[in-house]
């Protein structure tokens, strides 16, 4: 099902105690950019007639791609046959006792980046964080008030990283738990885990674990954990998943973190950013190596927010740029982009008032030149989708950066995600649905996935005209190259090889004395 191009869960967002206002009066406009969304794989139904709830889709350190279903399973994707293979299911292991509701349920996974390294320590290493039905075991992170569920961060380990079905390294001993939070609420918990991906071996940063977990739940946040550093929920974590000196010795402190290095008893070490409400998603730029976080709000905005070590985003002094129990804003760090939940767009694609925002990565090198240094985002109950220019938004907050980004369906005409969902779901007999429950994919270089809860279906981003090459004639010495996609050349018109690095179109060269030939193609 792969093609290759070239030439030659209810989410708690509005709050019954305050009336949303309309910060941002006129609507999102279209950003004229077009792509379509060509169907990579379809993920197996949970239950017959049951499809499953995609949370994560990213890849391990090999590119293979990976997704799992909030229910349970986690399965490799072979994208160019589109075969689907299910990896480990963490139903298969009872003390886990996997919770899947609206919000709760297998939140996420990834793959230590030496996980194909043999005699390194993250070899055959991945991680997995679910709630758990399971709270017999004393939580590491206790809020006042009783026990809905625990959120559980696990280590795997197989000696066979390179095998399509999970073999534990120790079958007596296939996950080892690192961290248990207590959940008092049903909302607002685990979210992301992920590794930095635009830092390598001997970098400060590589093999430190981001885990995003939200403020504990209900609605205001009525534990005031937002603005409490001494716990960690409402913050995105950055842990060593390989150390001991945490506080139950089953991980380590990242001892870059600012709260680590600030000498105050007060503060939790493993933070590395907070006063986040409900963090679910958060992705890189492999340029510039910013991330940027998605942050649900409540009553009226959803936010960006540029993450930063020891950085304060507000919650709940304010919701976005906005006061919500204060005024005060000394100390804390402003969003990037913003938009409100009275007007979005002007013609909203479901009825639903539900708005809660989700994050992909920065585009880099995806086939579809509009897109470069484009960050997409979404509504995802909406299934609206968003771009900020990221390479030239001064990133000041606010509605005015955003635009929408068009997707054409396989005529070739305008079609809103959601739309594409119910004719996937009609398809199959299924009746329609009014939420799209939108993901983009994590870790997955110069390619954006697009996942949902309803139909199954893997879809990437595609460009709408193919990639193009172009070389000029020789002139002193040197020709001219420009294209779209990745440049790649050859000697024999057999072995094609990437340049690395990309250059930048248009590219200058003096040819050698031998043939040489040149095409750009899109993954």
């Amino acid at each position: 099902m792969k093609k290759l191009w070239f030439p030659l869960l209810l989410v708690i967002a509005c709050s019954p105690l305050l009336q949303a206002q309309d910060r941002f009066p006129s609507p999102v406009p279209t950003s004229g950019i077009s792509v379509e969304l060509g169907v990579v794989a379809v993920v197996p139904d949970s239950s017959p007639g049951l499809p499953p709830r995609i949370s994560v889709l990213t890849q391990d350190p090999s590119a293979r791609l990976f997704a799992n279903d909030q229910r349970g399973p986690l399965y490799t994707i072979d994208e160019e046959s589109g075969n689907v293979t299910e990896y480990l299911d963490l139903r298969d292991y009872p003390d886990l006792a996997v919770l899947s509701t609206s919000e709760a349920g297998f939140q996420s996974f990834a793959f230590h980046p030496e996980f194909f390294r043999a005699g390194e320590s993250g070899f055959g290493r991945f991680y997995t964080i679910h709630s758990s039905n399971n709270t017999t075991p004393t939580p590491d992170f206790n809020p006042r008030g009783s026990t809905n569920f625990h959120t559980v961060l696990l280590e795997w380990r197989t000696n066979q990283p390179a095998a399509n079905v999970f073999t534990a390294a120790d079958a007596g001993n296939p996950y080892r738990e690192m961290l248990r939070f207590k959940q008092r609420y049903g909302n607002h918990n685990g979210g992301l885990i992920a590794f930095n991906p635009t830092v390598i071996h001997g970098d400060s940063d590589y093999g430190n674990l981001y885990v995003a977990l939200g403020d504990g739940g209900l609605a205001d946040d009525p534990l005031e954990n937002g603005q409490n550093p001494s716990n960690p929920y409402g913050s995105i974590l950055r842990l060593d998943p390989l150390g001991n000196d945490g506080a139950n010795g089953q991980y380590g402190i990242v001892a870059d973190n600012a709260l680590a290095a600030d000498n105050d008893a007060n503060t939790l070490p493993e933070i590395f950013s907070y006063g986040l409400r409900n963090p679910q998603r958060f992705g890189w730029d492999a340029v510039t190596g910013d991330c940027f976080i998605a942050d649900i709000g409540q009553s009226d905005v959803e936010e960006i927010n540029l993450a930063a070590n020891g950085a304060n985003f507000g919650w709940n002094i304010r919701e976005g740029s906005f006061p919500f129990k204060g005024s005060s804003t000394a100390g804390l760090t402003d969003p990037v982009a913003e938009y409100d939940h009275s007007n979005t767009v002007i013609d909203p694609p479901t009825p639903i008032a539900n708005r809660a925002i989700t994050v992909g990565e920065v585009a880099r090198g995806t086939c579809v030149p509009q897109l470069e240094g484009m960050l997409p985002l979404a509504d995802f109950p909406t299934g609206l989708i968003f771009l900020l220019d990221v390479d030239n938004d001064p990133l000041d907050g606010g509605q005015d950066g955003l635009s929408e980004l068009t997707v054409l369906d396989a005529d070739g005409d305008p079609a809103r995600f959601l739309e594409l969902i119910n004719a996937a779901r009609a398809d199959r007999g299924l009746s329609a649905t009014t939420r799209a429950d939108l993901r983009f994919s994590v870790n997955t270089p110069g390619r954006i996935y697009l996942t949902n809860k309803h139909d199954g279906l893997v879809r990437r981003i595609t460009p709408v005209d193919p990639p193009t090459i172009a070389i000029s004639g020789i002139i002193n010495s040197r020709a001219e190259v420009q294209y779209t996609g990745t440049l790649q050349s050859s000697s024999d018109l057999g072995t094609w090889q990437d340049l690395v690095p990309q250059p930048a179109s248009p590219w200058e060269f003096s040819p050698a004395e031998t043939s040489q030939f040149f095409r750009s193609i899109c993954r």
